[in-house]
């Protein structure tokens, strides 16, 4: 039993090829759309709201709105909590890097030469040759703004896969062949451990959640580590009333019994300079 996360260039083939997964390893096929409609249920939003301001791409030196962090923060809770039955195919947002660090979760980047994109898009989309390169390159530079803005990271980066694959150069069926036989080593398969990082990484979503949903603590920088049931804060805040704010509402997540926090006080964080001792 694992997890399968695919990253993809638009019209590369990638929904394709998780349709094929899914299929053969008789696995749930989870797309953005499901888990926008279970997040937009979880946390009482709009699902267009929730989907028009994850496609808003910030601009490089603009902050992150509290709409952004509160949603994405959603998100990554309903992409943990979905994929903790097991056995899913995930083609969606950022699961490659929502799932960093879960030993069963095998991460799938999918590319495909543009020329053959634009040949599927013409086909699919009905549109002549030049407005779908432009719809192409739009979309490839969006993807890659929204993934660098928000999370640092170049999507197309292989340090962040455990397979690159090109469908210009392997069919589906053997790319689905290779990767369900992977599926089978034991460096995929789920064990108690992995298992118990994935429920530590839910716990720790719920708690950054319940974090973002308040208006006056949704952009304090604070870590949240789960080991069970029990949760650690770490961070720095300006007093003690936001740290036992943010313990309070820890405390009272579900599956949270204990909150510790080593949160460190602004006005106590020695203050540095060329001419101290």
């Amino acid at each position: 039993m694992s997890v399968i996360t695919i990253a993809r260039a638009v019209k590369s083939g990638g929904r394709d090829l998780a349709d094929c997964l899914a299929r053969r390893l008789d696995y749930k096929f989870l797309q953005n759309r499901d888990v926008i409609t279970d997040c937009a249920k979880k946390y009482n939003i709009m699902e267009e709201e929730l989907i028009r301001k994850l496609e808003e791409v910030p601009g490089f030196w603009q902050r992150l709105t509290k709409e952004h962090t509160r949603f994405l923060v959603y998100v990554q809770s309903a992409v943990v909590d979905a994929v903790k039955c097991d056995n899913v195919v995930y083609l969606g947002l950022a699961g490659q890097i929502f799932l960093t660090g879960i030993k069963h979760v095998f991460k799938l980047q999918v590319e495909a030469p543009f020329e053959d994109r634009v040949r599927r898009a013409m086909k699919e989309l009905n549109m002549d040759k030049n407005k779908v390169s432009e719809y192409l390159m739009d979309a490839d530079d969006k993807r890659s703004r929204w993934v660098k803005i928000l999370f640092g990271e170049n999507w197309r980066d292989l340090a962040l896969y455990d397979l690159s694959v090109n469908l210009s150069k392997m069919s589906i069926d053997s790319i689905c062949r290779m990767v369900v036989s992977a599926m089978d080593s034991e460096e995929f398969k789920t064990t108690e451990q992995s298992k118990t990082a994935l429920n530590n990484l839910s716990l720790e979503c719920e708690v950054r959640a319940a974090f973002a949903s308040e208006d006056l603590l949704w952009n304090q920088k604070i870590g949240v580590i789960a080991n069970g049931s029990n949760i650690t804060l770490k961070g720095m805040v300006k007093n003690n009333k936001i740290e036992q704010e943010l313990v309070d509402i820890a405390s009272k997540v579900k599956g949270v019994t204990n909150c510790q926090s080593n949160i460190v006080l602004a006005s106590k964080q020695p203050k540095g300079g060329i001419w101290n001792d």
